[in-house]
């Protein structure tokens, strides 16, 4: 971890975020990390990690960030085609969730702000991101 920081500079920052509730082997993690509201609503991903499900928790590291406003939505691909499945309203059909615990509502995903996290320059921030059952 330390020269990966190091190589990506001084002052950048690490964002790590615990996926909690995961369904163990059923389907890969999806992780979008976004770097503000324009960005969010586009669906244009700062970066992002396809991760194995493993265990019921999960931890997604993005490392070497610039220090700014980001925010972190997943899914888990329970039927593998790539993308998050909804129903005929649009209303998920597989488990997802947003930084810092942030739910949606009946109208739709949360505002970026509402799941947003301030990363500092040089600093560690750590948040959850509670799948919905």
């Amino acid at each position: 971890m330390t020269l990966t920081l190091a190589a990506a500079g001084v002052n950048s920052a690490e964002l790590r975020a615990t996926i909690r509730n995961v369904k163990p082997q059923q389907g890969k993690l999806w992780v979008a990390l976004y770097d503000g509201a324009d960005a969010y609503k586009a669906e244009r991903r700062f970066a992002g990690q396809i991760l194995e499900a493993l265990g019921t928790e999960v931890t997604a590291v993005f490392v070497g960030l610039p220090a700014g406003h980001y925010g972190i939505a997943v899914f888990q691909d329970r039927n593998g085609d790539s993308v998050l499945t909804t129903n005929m309203v649009g209303i998920p059909s597989e488990p997802y969730g947003f930084s810092g615990g942030a739910t949606g509502s009946a109208f739709g995903p949360p505002a970026f702000d509402a799941f947003a996290l301030e990363v500092p320059d040089g600093g560690t921030v750590t948040t959850r991101v509670p799948l919905t059952e």
